[in-house]
């Protein structure tokens, strides 16, 4: 259980975060561009299903890992470079309950953000639209806390806050656009020799490749996904809930070693 202190960063964690100008600006970016795509649904009379969800899933793919990792790089090395981790570390709060709970309050404020954008776009749209949407809820909730998570490693592993901020920038750049550009030249390189299955595995293997094939698969079913290139079968529920899993933990669970084992000045 987290203690008085833990929850109380929680809070302050989440203050700070509603009031990044940053992260207000992407998140009302977001909810503008989610308000058009649902507008533009309904003026189009189609199946919202197959139209504005796959709209939204590549919006949402490109605006809520940046959201995410802005909101995060910051989080251990901002504190190194105010020179205020050392004294935030001598409360009575463990340093894993420490990244655990600026991973909670940045997380609470992620959520807000994929809620107005999200929320945006239900409003707009009628209701049988509002209620196909409300199916992206969680899977881009879980987008957004895996890029939360890989911020906080990144902050973790960072001396100074501008370069956690460049490192962000080339990783949100190379998991949502070179990644899948990479799998292609893998594709063009191999003549198309690689196994589908391993095609698969590589796309699924990226927070964001997941987010986007799980979502064209449950909004515009498999058929999209052979249109794409992609015939071979999703991962079953256990081994998707595992894989989001494992990339909420493992870069928080990281962060938390790194900093236990890191001397403070």
């Amino acid at each position: 259980m987290m203690g008085r202190v833990g929850r109380a960063l929680v809070w302050h964690e989440l203050l700070e975060r509603t009031r990044d100008r940053w992260v207000i600006v992407i998140s009302v970016l977001f909810a503008l561009l989610a308000s058009g795509v649902g507008l533009y649904g309904r003026s189009a009379e189609a199946d919202v299903a197959k139209l504005t969800g796959p709209s939204l899933v590549t919006l949402a793919s490109l605006l809520v890992p940046l959201v995410a990792l802005v909101l995060s790089h910051d989080a251990i090395v901002g504190e190194r470079e105010r020179n205020t981790l050392g004294l935030l570390l001598s409360l009575p709060v463990g340093r894993f309950e420490v990244v655990a709970a600026k991973f909670l309050g940045r997380s609470l404020a992620l959520t807000a953000a994929v809620v107005l954008g999200l929320g945006a776009a239900m409003l707009v749209s009628e209701a049988g639209g509002a209620a196909t949407l409300m199916t992206l809820m969680g899977p881009t909730l879980l987008l957004g806390l895996a890029f939360l998570s890989i911020g906080v490693l990144i902050s973790a592993l960072t001396r100074r806050q501008a370069t956690a901020a460049s490192v962000v920038v080339v990783v949100w750049f190379g998991l949502v656009f070179f990644y899948d550009l990479g799998v292609l030249g893998l594709l063009v390189i191999t003549d198309g020799g690689l196994p589908q299955s391993v095609v698969s595995a590589l796309v699924v293997g990226n927070p964001a490749g997941l987010y986007r094939v799980q979502m064209m698969h449950d909004l515009a079913g498999f058929e999209a996904l052979q249109d794409l290139g992609v015939t071979t079968g999703l991962p079953g529920a256990a081994a998707t809930a595992l894989l989001w899993c494992g990339w909420l933990v493992l870069p928080t669970a990281i962060s938390g070693v790194l900093l236990s084992r890191r001397k403070v000045i």
